[in-house]
């Protein structure tokens, strides 16, 4: 086991954490690029609180970038028509929301509930559109 000096310890930590939220939380690639192995990352992790939360903190925004790309690139294909891509995007997110605003609620000290309004037709939809200005 390679020992650092506490000083080296910290900066190497620090760029651990930028070096996974370059790589989207790839563990073996962040490692790599900061020239530690990712057992050493994995013991950090069971070692110092403060990196664990930082490094899960990393998760999450790496998901929420990759989400929103995902949901931007299918809104775009939901504008063009695709209503395939609209239902399957509202049967992946509305299976999940409830576990997503329990997480919210948790993190910010707020309950949130969900109010959710259905749209019975094609021109009801066109219609809400065209009054926020989407089409």
């Amino acid at each position: 086991m390679n020992q650092h000096s506490p000083e080296k310890t910290a900066i190497l930590k620090t760029t651990m954490i930028d070096a996974l939220e370059a790589n989207f939380g790839n563990v073996t690639v962040a490692a790599r690029v900061v020239g530690i192995s990712p057992r050493t990352h994995y013991r950090w992790l069971k070692e110092d609180n403060e990196y664990a939360d930082d490094a899960e903190n990393i998760k999450d925004i790496c998901y929420r970038k990759i989400t929103d790309g995902l949901i931007q690139k299918a809104l775009m294909k939901i504008e063009k028509g695709n209503t395939s891509i609209l239902n399957k995007m509202l049967g992946i997110f509305l299976k999940k929301l409830p576990e997503e605003m329990d997480r919210a609620s948790r993190l910010n000290n707020v309950r949130l509930t969900a109010s959710m309004k259905y749209i019975d037709t094609r021109e009801e939809a066109e219609e809400i559109m065209r009054r926020e200005g989407k089409m």
